[in-house]
């Protein structure tokens, strides 16, 4: 059933026409609506309290391929995007200057086996693996 609400089509949920899109999905097509006017709008029931969702619906057929972002849009957004990235750490307590270190040699500490699975060989099964394992510690009991 289609209305019409202030000279714009309007949809029921899941019922508008395939040639027209949101812009969520005009931009996972890699589409914009390139100035279009409103063509449709889809409405939702959010409850009984609340105001309904409106989705507004553009053509497909009169949108344009998004833009490619320049290379100083895209210095911006890594720059923003590092900013963002050390202002999360400093809220968990790590310090900006251990961020921006030159990422290079980790040192000896990385040249030795530390960890606790140094020297391990599976069989390839996690049970007989875990089986074999505790027959290795003495005083414990399976």
């Amino acid at each position: 059933m289609v209305a019409v609400t202030e000279g714009i089509p309007t949809y029921e949920w899941r019922m508008a026409p395939a040639h027209l899109r949101t812009r969520r999905q005009l931009a996972a097509e890699g589409l914009r609506p390139n100035g279009q006017d409103i063509a449709g709008r889809v409405v939702r029931s959010r409850g009984s309290r609340r105001e309904p969702l409106v989705a507004h619906l553009f053509d497909v057929d009169k949108a344009a391929p998004k833009r490619p972002a320049t290379e100083a849009q895209l210095a911006a957004l890594a720059k923003a995007t590092r900013e963002h990235q050390l202002r999360a750490a400093e809220r968990h307590g790590v310090d900006r200057a251990e961020i921006d270190q030159p990422i290079g040699d980790p040192g000896p500490a990385w040249n030795t086996s530390t960890s606790a699975l140094a020297g391990y060989a599976g069989t390839g099964n996690a049970l007989a693996d875990a089986l074999t394992q505790g027959t290795e510690h003495e005083g414990i009991d399976r």
